[in-house]
């Protein structure tokens, strides 16, 4: 590892390259401990103000804001499978294991309501707007993730059970903590960097300024706040139509994030107009390709609105949520309802139960003929360029 007094090109350089290779492998503690050291070396070579400077800023704070929301979507699923196994145990089947949970007062049916709603800004479907870049490896850091990780056996595997155990309720606040410290780091890191993007005006500059405004938005997002992400987002989108084209991806790409701002801060028809915008730059930009040359484009571009046009149709018709207890709730009332239907019919079969329905049957007609006066009742009833730059710059400076 480099040393961190070292602040030459070449060591710079060094830790550029490990960090790139850490995040192109998802492998967030590493990146964020080579491009921490990164930033650091480069400000004291290059300067607080420099550009230089700014660039490794932000891939710090990339590499801050992925770990953070690994990180948070890790506790949202456990926080989510805990409430599903609360509300499974406390059914009447299981009442028997209720007795000695008795001083709960969490309703597990809520929380696993909140976990679904406080784990939906990962953006796993947003769709991929930038222009057909090349899917990054990972198959390499799957199998070492799975190396050294045999289970332990006898006196050793009960102990660390034991110790796990005691330390659950404290690990997960630990974790969540680490959690708001990666955000708010990402933030502070990331403010920085447009603090001094933002004083440069050429071409090439102000779209870095936009991209860094848009990672802030991204920290907001996942924060819930809203309004902020609407006003870097917003900007973002000002930014980038001075100098993209009408039919940019990029473009299009902002304003699907600040439609997703509008409609996580409950502003739907704002949102839908926006949408509206994404639908027309990408239908207007695969219009213009040319069918032969630009085929993998035109194909990538129809998945592309298929998915606007998708997210269009379910804001319109938004979906009633259910409750994890209700869909529960109902799957035990189905299959009590089959079991009865089944006891039933077995019984009738072996005869154990006599059928009346003649003779109910013959009830009701006797009834229709005498009742003259009577009525009848009725009823009815869902970081590459930047690694780049930076590379560029440092060779320069050699």
């Amino acid at each position: 590892m480099t040393s961190s007094s070292d602040a030459s090109p070449a060591a710079i350089a060094d830790l550029l390259e490990q960090g790139t290779r850490a995040f192109a492998l998802s492998d967030w503690p590493t990146a964020i401990d080579r491009f921490g050291e990164m930033a650091a070396l480069t400000e004291r070579s290059t300067g607080p103000e420099s550009p230089v400077y700014a660039d490794a800023l932000v891939m710090y704070g990339r590499a801050l804001l992925q770990h953070a929301i690994e990180q948070n979507a890790l506790m949202a699923q456990k926080t989510l499978a805990d409430a599903a196994l609360a509300i499974a145990s406390d059914h009447p089947s299981n009442q028997h294991n209720k007795d000695a949970q008795d001083g709960s007062e969490e309703d597990p049916a809520a929380a696993a309501v909140a976990v679904q709603k406080s784990a939906k800004f990962a953006f796993e479907g947003e769709p991929d707007f930038r222009h057909l870049e090349h899917d990054q490896e990972s198959t390499d850091k799957d199998k070492d993730k799975g190396k050294g990780k045999e289970s332990d056996t006898g006196a050793d595997a009960e102990e660390d059970d034991e110790e796990d155990d005691d330390g659950d309720s404290g690990d997960a606040a630990e974790d969540a903590d680490e959690d708001v410290d990666d955000f708010a780091a990402a933030w502070d890191v990331l403010d920085l960097a447009r603090v001094i993007q933002s004083k440069a005006t050429d071409r090439r500059s102000q779209l870095k300024y936009a991209e860094t405004l848009m990672l802030l938005g991204d920290v907001s997002m996942e924060s819930e706040n809203f309004a902020q992400a609407i006003t870097d987002y917003t900007e973002a989108l000002t930014v980038k139509q001075q100098f993209l084209e009408d039919d940019s991806r990029e473009l299009a790409e902002i304003y699907y994030k600040v439609a997703l701002a509008h409609e996580y801060n409950q502003d739907t028809p704002r949102a839908l107009e926006l949408m509206n915008d994404v639908e027309r730059i990408l239908t207007n930009r695969l219009d213009r390709l040319d069918d032969q040359a630009m085929s993998d484009e035109r194909t990538s571009l129809e998945e592309v609105l298929g998915d606007v046009r998708g997210k269009i149709d379910e804001w319109k018709n938004p979906k009633v949520d259910v409750g994890l207890k209700d869909v529960l709730g109902n799957a035990e009332e189905r299959a009590l309802a089959e079991r009865a239907r089944e006891v039933f019919a077995k019984a009738l079969e072996d005869g154990t139960i006599n059928d009346i329905s003649a003779l109910v049957k013959s009830k009701k007609t006797k009834r229709r003929d005498s009742d003259v006066t009577g009525s009848e009742n009725t009823a009815a009833q869902d970081n590459e360029k930047d690694a780049g730059d930076l590379t560029k710059k440092q060779k320069v400076s050699e």
